[in-house]
């Protein structure tokens, strides 16, 4: 009989966990948005507060200062990464001829080493064309429908911002009804320690990404890098993401500068500084500025991201690392899923 019930809520377990997966895939269009709204909302509070009891705003509008100064801030930087690479799109459209220049540079060198000849080498290239114009067009058409399918999220998270920012301690209510019929499970700690979570992580990354972005600057100039203004903001807004994000902003200027560095002794002390860069973002920022609150194991940051790509995207390596965070939290406080927040929590 015990097994029959251990069978049964394992069953129950695995479907729930299935139809989580399910929904969470499914229901990306509309959870995306709104889990950004949640988290800026977080961050948003405290400023929205000040101007209703200092300033003596009324609710509506200190809602609207504070959502209109997240549009005025987020689309500022999508404006400059946007504006940047478009310059960086028509450089390399008059460069075109020291690319082919490369190209054909490359192409001998080809001919040296394996002695493909270039006749052969452009029979494969007629016979590869096609096919890549083809997957060209495929991504443009992509890229364009995901810059608008991005301007409609933002634009509805803004919404969701405003209306959260309103309506917030009605949010709270509806939460704290649920505390007599849940006695086991201190709803208020769990509710309160969440808010926290998700306003010192959305506040602590964006501190360590403006820190770095300083930093590039600094170097970046030092060293007259060309598109210094995309790297940085690039490079800034990609260490969001943990572990692949830091990678990223540090290879892609090490990369340039391969490009259109001026000497290899250059190439190696712009290498080695930024090499220093990425050790104290990662070693020093981050544990200071962000805490170990938030800390949980590497192997179940790896398993967010992955996860979260699968089902939500880029956007999903964003936002799974947070939401496992609030997780923790809930398993912590509730009697029988406290082992499973054990597990998932950074232990030295």
């Amino acid at each position: 009989m015990n097994s029959y019930r251990k069978l049964k809520r394992l069953n129950q377990v695995l479907l729930f966990c299935f139809l989580l997966i399910l929904g969470l895939y499914y229901g990306a269009p509309f959870l995306i948005p709104f889990t950004f709204a949640v988290f800026s909302t977080t961050l948003l509070l405290p400023f929205a507060t000040v101007l209703e009891k200092r300033l003596k705003f009324k609710r509506v509008l200190a809602a609207f200062a504070s959502t209109f100064i997240l549009f005025l801030v987020v689309g500022g930087f999508l404006f400059l990464l946007i504006w940047q690479f478009s310059i960086f799109s028509n450089d390399l459209l008059n460069q075109r001829e020291n690319i082919f220049k490369f190209v054909q540079s490359f192409r001998e060198q080809i001919v040296q080493v394996t002695g493909f000849t270039l006749e052969q080498q452009e029979q494969v290239i007629r016979e590869r064309l096609f096919g890549f114009l083809q997957e060209l067009q495929r991504y443009i058409s992509s890229l364009l429908n995901n810059i608008i399918s991005i301007i409609v999220s933002f634009l509805l998270m803004l919404i969701y911002v405003f209306l959260l920012l309103i309506y917030r301690d009605k949010f709270y209510e509806f939460f704290m009804s649920f505390a007599t019929r849940m006695p086991n499970i201190e709803l208020k700690a769990i509710l309160d320690e969440s808010k926290k979570v998700a306003k010192k992580y959305v506040w602590g990354r964006i501190q360590v990404m403006t820190l770095l972005g300083i930093m590039y600057a600094i170097t970046f100039f030092f060293f007259d890098l060309k598109y210094s203004l995309l790297l940085i903001i690039f490079g800034a807004l990609i260490t969001i993401i943990p572990y692949l994000g830091p990678f990223i902003s540090g290879v892609l200027p090490i990369l340039f500068m391969l490009i259109f560095g001026d000497s290899t002794s250059e190439i190696i002390t712009f290498t080695i500084i930024i090499i220093i860069i990425q050790l104290i973002e990662s070693y020093v920022l981050e544990p200071v500025i962000i805490g170990s609150e938030i800390k949980q194991s590497p192997l179940f940051i790896i398993v967010a991201i992955v996860l979260g790509g699968m089902l939500w995207g880029f956007a999903g390596l964003i936002l799974f690392v947070p939401l496992f965070a609030v997780m923790k939290i809930i398993f912590d406080h509730i009697p029988s899923l406290k082992h499973i927040g054990k597990l998932i929590g950074y232990q030295n």
